[in-house]
Parts: C-alpha cells; sequence; structure tokens
C-alpha cells in the first residue's frame, strides 16, 4: 500500500515537473526556428497576392498594444494565435477569400501547441507551391531599400488593396513606437521622375489647417476644385502649388471650402492670380497676398487666419506632400458623405472624401497625420507618419 501510495506520488510529482518545464519554455524562452525575411519569402504561398511578415510576432504585438493608435483596434481582433504561443517566433499572415491563414516557424514545443489553434495555421510550411525564385528577388530588392522594420507588407502585381497608393509590386515596412506609426512603401516607379522640392512645393504648412497638400503636377481631383468654388482654380495649380484647409461649409447644396491656395511668386504666378482680380466683377470675392516668396489667394476669409497662422516644416518630397488634422476633420468628412450635390457635381472629390473618411474611421487615436510621396529613375517611395500627439 504504502509503495504503490509513493509511486503515484512520484508520478504526480514528475507529471507536475514536466508542465512547469513547459510553461516555462513557453513563457521564458523565444522559438529556435526564427527566420530571416529571405527564408519566410521562400515559404510563401504562390496564391497569396498580398501578405505580411512579422519577425518576432510577440513583441510586435506588444508594441501594438502599447500605441494608442492601434491599441483599440487589436482588443478587437479575435482570429490571431496567441502570443504567449508564439514567443518571438516568425509569422507570414495572408487572406484566402475572407480567412486569414498564417504560417508559423516554430520549435517543437510550440509547434504542438499552435496545432490546436485550427487548420488555418501552418507550421513551418504550407504544402502549396511557394513563391517562385525571381518574385522573392524582386521583392528582396524592394526591401533592402527600406529602414529595419517591425513588419514588413507586400502587395504583388495582382494585389488590389488601395494602400499603398503607388505601383505594384510595392513592399511596406512598418515600424510602431509609443505614439507613432511610421509607414515607408517602396514600388516600381511607372511615371516620369519628377522634380525635386523648389517653390513649387512649399516647406511649410499651417497648425491652423484641417488639411494641407502641396504638389509639384496636379492631380486630376483638382478639376473638382472649380465647381466648388466658382471660378477656374485648377488654372493655379498647373506648375504646382499647395491649398491649405481650414475648414468646410457642408450647409449648401454644393459644400464650399474655406481655403487658401499658395503659389510661388514669379511672374507667371502672378499675372495668373491677377487673372483672378477681374472675378469681383461678377461677385466673387478675392483675397490676394504676398507673403515672403510666396502668393496667397483665398475666396473668403481664411488668407487673414493663414496669414497670422503658426507654421511646421512640410514632409520633404518630390511628387506631393500632405499634412492632415484627423480628430478635425473625420467629422467633415462624414458630413461629405451625405452631401448628394458633391456626388454629382465632383465625383472624384466625393470618392476620395469617402475614401478618406474609411481610412481615417480606423485611427480614431491619431492626431496627425503627414505623408510624402517621391519618384526617381528607378523607384517611388512613399512615406506616411501617424501620430498621436
Amino acid at each position: 500500500m504504502v509503495a504503490a501510495v509513493r509511486k503515484i506520488l512520484i508520478f504526480i510529482v514528475t507529471v507536475v515537473a514536466a508542465v512547469i518545464a513547459i510553461v516555462a519554455i513557453v513563457l521564458f524562452t523565444t522559438t529556435t526556428e526564427n527566420a530571416d525575411v529571405r527564408t519566410l519569402l521562400a515559404q510563401v504561398p504562390a496564391s497569396a497576392d498580398a501578405f505580411v511578415i512579422v519577425p518576432k510576432a510577440a513583441a510586435f504585438d506588444a508594441k501594438l498594444r502599447i500605441n494608442p493608435i492601434t491599441r483599440a483596434r487589436m482588443e478587437t481582433v479575435r482570429d490571431l494565435p496567441r502570443t504567449w504561443m508564439l514567443g518571438n517566433a516568425a509569422v507570414v499572415a495572408w487572406k484566402s477569400g475572407d480567412q486569414p491563414h498564417y504560417l508559423v516557424r516554430a520549435d517543437l514545443v510550440r509547434a504542438f501547441l499552435i496545432r490546436s489553434l485550427g487548420s488555418n495555421v501552418f507550421i513551418n510550411g504550407t504544402g502549396e507551391p511557394s513563391l517562385d525564385s525571381a518574385s522573392v528577388t524582386q521583392i528582396l530588392d524592394l526591401a533592402s531599400r527600406l529602414p529595419a522594420a517591425d513588419a514588413i507588407v507586400v502587395q504583388r502585381e495582382s494585389a488590389r488593396g488601395a494602400y499603398p497608393p503607388i505601383a505594384r509590386p510595392a513592399v511596406t515596412a512598418i515600424v510602431i513606437t509609443p505614439t507613432d506609426i511610421n509607414l515607408t512603401s517602396v514600388g516600381r516607379a511607372l511615371a516620369r521622375p519628377a522634380a525635386p522640392p523648389s517653390g513649387a512645393v512649399p516647406h511649410s504648412f499651417p497648425r491652423g489647417a484641417i488639411l494641407s497638400a502641396a504638389f509639384t503636377e496636379p492631380p486630376r481631383i483638382v478639376a473638382d476644385l472649380n465647381r466648388l468654388f466658382g471660378a477656374k482654380v485648377s488654372s493655379l495649380f498647373d506648375q504646382g502649388g499647395a491649398i491649405c484647409v481650414y475648414d468646410v461649409d457642408t450647409r449648401k447644396l454644393l459644400p464650399r471650402p474655406l481655403a487658401v491656395i499658395v503659389l510661388p511668386k514669379d511672374p507667371q504666378r502672378r499675372a495668373i492670380v491677377d487673372s483672378f482680380r477681374q472675378a469681383e466683377a461678377i461677385g466673387i470675392r478675392v483675397r490676394i497676398a504676398e507673403i515672403g516668396d510666396t502668393i496667397a489667394l483665398s475666396f473668403d476669409d481664411s488668407i487673414e487666419q493663414y496669414q497670422k497662422d503658426a507654421f511646421d516644416p512640410a514632409p520633404t518630397a518630390s511628387q506631393w506632400s500632405v499634412r492632415i488634422d484627423a480628430p478635425r476633420l473625420v467629422p467633415i468628412l462624414n458630413n461629405l458623405q451625405q452631401n448628394l450635390g458633391l456626388r454629382i457635381a465632383a465625383p472624384r472629390l466625393y470618392r476620395s472624401a469617402r475614401d478618406l473618411a474609411g481610412w481615417l474611421g480606423e485611427l480614431e487615436q491619431a492626431k496627425t497625420i503627414e505623408a510624402a510621396d517621391s519618384v526617381d529613375l528607378q523607384r517611388e517611395s512613399l512615406n506616411v507618419r501617424i501620430s498621436s500627439k
């Protein structure tokens, strides 16, 4: 009897010790199967047109839960593998239809635990045909031009995602800090190289504006501004310039931007601006002021606020740059989505406002968003900084 009890106790102690050892391994050790980006790319299924690589899953998860912009979003995600199971294992994630899939590089202990998560989690391989060597080389070449990252997102040629708005394939490096999200994207250059930043692109943005944008060449959306301002303002941007929006009057059938247009002060621009003085004869109010090496123009009193405003450096860019005051802009964008006049008379602007509202809706804790786009003979690069302060 005593011998039997002793054997049972020894068995129990042995089991408990084994459990404690396993828990200690899971909680206090890192996986020995971590891999570099090249190794992970070689295991991505060829069917994945977009995917994300996280070299150290638990560390990335911790950063996402500290940053106030991403913390609330992480609390709503239910289909991610548990980080205590992953440790610092490398993870690749992609979607097939609406179903997320994960590839985890894990040791034997973690692999045993992770397999309990379901059929959408693969351990150290998917069994499917992987990316071809040419695609891997192309992605690695783009990734080599990016900073060290917490995660890398790849959009292949067939990817339909709206972000980043550059040519495919595109590779984006994500860096998370306690206050900021930094996104750096690189893709093939399809457009001709733009001139480097010059007098055509203002080097500072007013702090009081809800949105400021500068560009060397006007985007197509600028043509829609003609209907909103009641004048052909698009001609002002033929050689580039900036627009700083302080508010939008959404009470009208067609919403009216309360904005200042900023141009370099040269003879050609001065002549174009002077031609707008004639608009006053048909009841269009025009305010013009020369400020330093620029000419500012508005169709309301915004120019007075612009002249009194403080300024911050604009992001350096060779194509365009933008700064957004997210908390103030979101309510306006939500109102614009309900404006039938805007939808009919300025469809490009309406779609842009709708898409921007959807994007900003996921960034409720963001304070400012800055973006800058540059292009040279080989590549186009987009830098975005989302700040909570």
